[in-house]
């Protein structure tokens, strides 16, 4: 039975969705990350293995000596409301040139239509429902400052 391989001391979890915004392109773990989501033919999800190992790949990419020289010609879209089975649509990379749509993820665009009570409300019932273990993860990946209570 092979030996598991130590974590790289350098190996910092990326937490939240790849996109080319929030992946910096400096860092060999996230610099080609956003270019692993909704690969080609993969159907019913965004991402076909976890991001810890596609921030692997993404190193491995680095360190044969990859690196973004041109502008991207194609554009990655999250899915839509209107798309079929939202939930399990893996998005779509379209023509750069393409105009924009609105970029949130369906659940930032739901919850950015509710008022504040409503939000609270939801974040509350939301966290009553979860494990232990889901409200730790979910501290964990949420933004610094937010605290358990």
């Amino acid at each position: 039975m092979p030996k598991s391989k130590p974590i790289p001391e350098d190996f910092v979890k990326f937490t939240g969705f790849p996109t080319r915004h929030n992946c910096d392109p400096d860092n060999p773990w996230q610099a080609f990350l956003w270019m692993l989501v909704a690969l080609p033919y993969q159907e019913g999800a965004q991402l076909a293995l976890p991001v810890d190992y596609m921030q692997f790949v993404s190193r491995r990419l680095w360190d044969l000596g990859l690196r973004q020289t041109v502008e991207p010609k194609l554009r990655y879209e999250f899915p839509q409301d209107s798309d079929p089975n939202w939930l399990s649509n893996p998005g779509r990379w379209v023509d750069a040139s393409t105009p924009l749509t609105d970029p949130r993820r369906p659940v930032e665009q739901a919850v950015d239509q509710l008022v504040a009570q409503q939000a609270s409300e939801l974040a509350t019932e939301l966290i009553k429902r979860m494990s232990p273990a889901q409200r730790r993860a979910a501290l964990e990946a949420a933004p610094d400052g937010l605290e358990a209570g």
